[in-house]
C-alpha cells in the first residue's frame, strides 16, 4: 500500500494515540495527546507534536523513555517498507495563543481605563 505524506502522517498520529492510550503502562503517558504529525517528504522522519494536562516536563521524560517501544509497535501496524525515526516535541500552540489572549485582554482593559479617564 502506498501512503502519502498526508495519509502517513494521519495513521501516525492515529496509531501512536491508540498506542498510547490501550499500550504503553507509564501513568504519566496516560493524559498526553497526539496534537499533529509532519512526516518528511521521504517519509525517514516523523515530528510529532504532543499535549499534556500534566508537567510537561515529566511527560517528555516519559516520552523519551517509550520511544523505541513506540517505534516498535507503530512497525507492526504500519505496512510500510521503513518506520520513520520518531522525534516527540512539546506542542506550545495552546500556551501561545493563551499568551495572546492575556495580552489583548490587558490591552483592552488599559484602553477601557483610559476613556473613563478622559471626559467626553
Amino acid at each position: 500500500m502506498k501512503y502519502t505524506q498526508a495519509r502517513l502522517a494521519h495513521e501516525i498520529r492515529e496509531r501512536i494515540s491508540t498506542i498510547l492510550r490501550t499500550q504503553v503502562g507509564d501513568p504519566r503517558l496516560s493524559d498526553v495527546t497526539v496534537n499533529e504529525v509532519r512526516v518528511a517528504p521521504d517519509g525517514s522522519y516523523a515530528r510529532i507534536f504532543w499535549g499534556t494536562l500534566g508537567p510537561p516536563a515529566s511527560v517528555a521524560e516519559a516520552i523519551e523513555k517509550a520511544k523505541p517501544y513506540l517505534r516498535r509497535c507503530l512497525a507492526s501496524e504500519l505496512h510500510t517498507r521503513r518506520v520513520p525515526e520518531l522525534d516527540f516535541r512539546l506542542d506550545e500552540t495552546l500556551s501561545r495563543a493563551q499568551r495572546v489572549e492575556d495580552v489583548m485582554r490587558e490591552l483592552e482593559l488599559e484602553r477601557a481605563a483610559k476613556q473613563k479617564e478622559e471626559p467626553a
